[in-house]
């Protein structure tokens, strides 16, 4: 059985979380895709088409959920969803963390799309796959190694 500070933080976090990825399908990211597919384009000399990028014969669509928000998403949910540190606090985290997160999400798009170019659409797909769950993991050490770190707190029972 959850006890209740554990509902309570799960209980947010499925809100918040709900509440920003339905954002990300209603709100207009064109600008942040084409701006993405323009960089990659740039760095691996690719033909671009708006956020469509192409490899050979294959298309490579840049969409929101390539755009490094579905991470910040994820973060902002665990983050926003804790009782502690404060509100200066975590929007601080989130804010230095979401910024962290748009170049460590340029440097995995570059990845999975020169996986494409070396080894073909399917490489492309495993090498997305694979760097989306390690961002994720490396999402939730980054978020318990900053806050143990700014609030001094050893045990996670004053954050939920």
């Amino acid at each position: 059985m959850i006890d209740k500070k554990s509902f309570v933080f799960l209980s947010k976090f499925f809100a918040f979380f709900g509440f920003f990825q339905w954002l990300l399908f209603v709100v207009d990211t064109s600008w942040l895709q084409d701006f993405l597919a323009g960089i990659e384009a740039l760095l691996l000399g690719l033909e671009r088409n708006g956020n469509i990028l192409f490899i050979g014969r294959d298309a490579y669509a840049i969409v929101p959920s390539c755009t490094g928000l579905v991470s910040a998403i994820v973060l902002g949910a665990i983050v926003f969803s804790l009782k502690k540190p404060g509100m200066k606090q975590k929007i601080g985290i989130f804010s230095a963390s979401v910024a962290v997160l748009f170049l460590v999400n340029i440097v995995r798009v570059y990845f999975v799309l020169l996986a494409g170019q070396a080894f073909g659409i399917n490489a492309a797909d495993a090498v997305h796959v694979a760097s989306w769950f390690l961002m994720s993991g490396a999402i939730i050490l980054a978020w318990y190694y900053f806050t143990k770190k700014i609030t001094g707190i050893e045990s996670f029972d004053g954050f939920l």
